[in-house]
């Protein structure tokens, strides 16, 4: 195959408008905004490029809301705890380091999302059980139909490709954003006023 005839070799992303439609009118999607709305921290856990999903939606909650929003995102941190504990166990841990403190309204005002592509990561399902028996929201962001299942809410995306499922994943969360009411801005805006700065404060 010639360079010329790769170039026409097109990803299949046919109806990701039509499925990002039909998730947020789920009820498991409905209850997850609900839960997301409600709650003032958020914390979002994934393995490998769902991390990065987790890490880049948490950044953007902090900045564009006024919730406080964090992921594990560092690699120090995930293989001190993997050496120290477990695979299966260090999202569980990292959760319990970040509610130290945390009194029982604080923690009924937390949530903790998870991100899973083929719902077979028990170090994520863990954790979502972890955090409801700590009194947190707790709800799962699946690619696929997950094959670990637990009492938190789910939301599948019921795709069958990675790559759809983690820039689906990560457009949920602007979507999560959006619809509590919080402005996610345009690349316009931004660019003919360089100087607006984003207001934390409220």
């Amino acid at each position: 195959m010639t360079i010329a005839n790769k170039a026409h070799n097109i990803l299949n992303v046919k109806g990701f408008d039509k499925i990002f439609v039909d998730i947020i009118k789920t009820d498991e999607w409905i209850k997850l905004q609900s839960d997301f709305n409600k709650c003032n921290r958020i914390l979002i856990v994934g393995n490998g490029g769902n991390l990065a999903v987790a890490d880049h939606a948490s950044i953007d909650i902090a900045r564009l809301t006024n919730k406080s929003a964090s992921a594990p995102g560092s690699g120090i941190l995930a293989s001190s705890l993997i050496n120290d504990i477990s695979h299966d166990d260090w999202v569980k841990k990292w959760v319990d380091i970040s509610l130290r403190g945390q009194l029982p309204e604080a923690l009924s005002k937390t949530m903790l999302i998870g991100i899973s592509s083929a719902g077979t990561s028990k170090n994520i399902c863990l954790a979502l059980d972890y955090a409801l028996d700590k009194g947190l929201s707790a709800g799962l962001i699946c690619a696929s139909f997950p094959k670990i299942k637990g009492i938190y809410n789910i939301v599948s995306l019921m795709l069958n490709e990675y790559h759809t499922g983690e820039v689906l994943t990560l457009l949920l969360f602007y979507q999560l954003i959006h619809g509590a009411g919080f402005i996610c801005p345009t690349i316009k805006n931004a660019t003919e006023n360089p100087n607006e700065r984003i207001d934390y404060s409220s």
